[in-house]
């Protein structure tokens, strides 16, 4: 139920935003409303035994979360988990990509693709690397799909108004 209240006000969201331009619509919806929802799944949904919790108590911030918790948390059980642990990953490299190809004016040429896949690259590089135990962690193919997904869709999104010049 949680669930469909979230798509329903992001639904709603995206009515109300009547954003003129591409590269305003990539700014806002492709790059800050992602990188928001990833991060507000973190906030809310996830245990508070993170890093990022000592952080908001060293900023003064834990109470004000923790009275958005008391609303949300208990219904992280509900949640599928790929919602809970690989959404907010692919969300925030979609924000990435979303904005660093913005930063170049979308544009896509030898001197910019360096930065343009180093995340990506080194996101799914990790997670592949977890099979091999070269990397800590479980791999999880359900935040592979998500990178790689987060990957393409800026590209499949935006492709009107990107230009490739590798020459």
């Amino acid at each position: 139920m949680v669930f469909r209240n979230i798509l329903v006000l992001i639904g709603v969201t995206f009515g109300l935003l009547k954003l003129k331009t591409m590269k305003t619509k990539q700014l806002y919806i492709g790059h800050i409303f992602t990188l928001l929802i990833g991060s507000l799944i973190y906030i809310l949904f996830r245990t508070s035994d993170l890093k990022m919790f000592v952080w908001f108590k060293k900023l003064n911030l834990l109470n004000t979360i923790n009275r958005l918790r008391s609303f949300t948390f208990h219904h992280s059980k509900s949640l599928p988990d790929i919602i809970l642990y690989s959404l907010p990953d692919g969300l925030w490299l979609f924000s990435y990509m979303s904005f660093i190809l913005l930063l170049w004016n979308n544009e896509i040429k030898k001197e910019n693709l360096f930065w343009i896949f180093i995340i990506p690259t080194i996101s799914i590089s990790s997670e592949l690397a977890q099979i091999l135990k070269l990397v800590p962690g479980t791999f999880d193919l359900s935040d592979l799909l998500l990178y790689i997904i987060a990957t393409l869709l800026p590209f499949v999104f935006y492709r009107k108004s990107i230009t490739i010049n590798l020459i």
